[in-house]
């Protein structure tokens, strides 16, 4: 194959807009890219991210990152490289060309322009540490608080299949989908058991875990009586404010996440006689 062929790898965010380079970095490191390696390269005062992940796959982000002045190229940099830096990814820098970094914001870099920004000399002394961060962005690093900065995600491959409704409409009506989801447990709880109470009540009835309507696969008292009590507790501190406050103080993606979880609890657990005779050992009685 010719040197002079592209490169054929990904591009990410806009040469010259720092907010859109930035938004590519934390979207492959919060979804999940398993980034190992981190090349900074630079022409004068610009840089670009050469990124490779745990196969040896490269993501170019263009040059939307600057240093040497205030401004909003400089705090990007600052910040993304703060986010790498935290997740234990190895970050070195090299220089290149400005024919080089032309080609890699027209996203047509050639084999032997990435053979030169895999395999040219890294600077040293390393000064992406020292120059490009931040004090504040490293004092976050060290203290696990850069993720007050990612924007919130649903994690739908995690969402139970009878709220998907939910999930889809959830950005745009929080409150409405929090509501009818609490409605939409309880239904499905009273459907299973015949019983005919509502929220504590219900649950603290339906899970009993001596004689209630429905109990999980596990003999262990200890972890019925949790379970239980994670459906009487949700309730009383996040549902029932809810219906009688106009603004409810909660992160409402944090308790869809939650009302999620009891779906999963609900799903797993099976009519009482199927399931395995109760015991109770010293533990158990400890943690009743």
């Amino acid at each position: 194959m010719a040197r002079s062929t592209a490169a054929g790898i990904q591009y990410h965010g806009i040469a010259g807009a720092s907010a859109e380079c930035e938004a590519a970095v934390i979207r492959l490191v919060q979804c999940g890219g398993h980034i190992v390696h981190a090349r900074i390269l630079s022409h004068t005062n610009r840089h670009a991210l050469l990124l490779t992940d745990a196969i040896g796959d490269q993501i170019a982000i263009k040059s939307g990152f600057s240093s040497g002045y205030g401004g909003t190229g400089c705090k990007a940099l600052s910040f993304v490289l703060a986010v790498l830096f935290a997740q234990d990814i190895e970050i070195d820098e090299c220089k290149i060309t400005q024919a080089q970094m032309t080609r890699l914001d027209r996203s047509a870099l050639t084999s032997r322009d990435l053979e030169r920004c895999n395999e040219g000399p890294v600077v040293r002394p390393s000064r992406w540490g020292d120059e490009y961060i931040a004090a504040r962005d490293l004092d976050r690093a060290h203290h696990g608080k850069l993720w007050r900065q990612f924007p919130s995600v649903l994690p739908y491959s995690v969402i139970d299949p009878r709220l998907a409704d939910l999930a889809r409409d959830f950005w745009d009506r929080p409150d409405h989908c929090l509501t009818v989801g609490y409605r939409r447990l309880e239904d499905s709880v009273r459907s299973r058991t015949g019983l005919a109470d509502h929220g504590q009540k219900l649950f603290h009835a339906a899970f009993e875990p001596a004689k209630g309507k429905l109990a999980w696969p596990t003999p262990h008292r200890a972890e019925r009586v949790g379970r239980r009590e994670l459906f009487t507790g949700v309730f009383g501190a996040y549902r029932n404010p809810r219906q009688h406050r106009e603004h409810p103080q909660s992160d409402t993606l944090a308790e869809f996440l939650l009302l999620n979880h009891l779906f999963r609890l609900e799903a797993e657990a099976v009519p009482f006689d199927e399931a395995p005779a109760l015991t109770e050992d010293a533990a158990d009685r400890r943690g009743a």
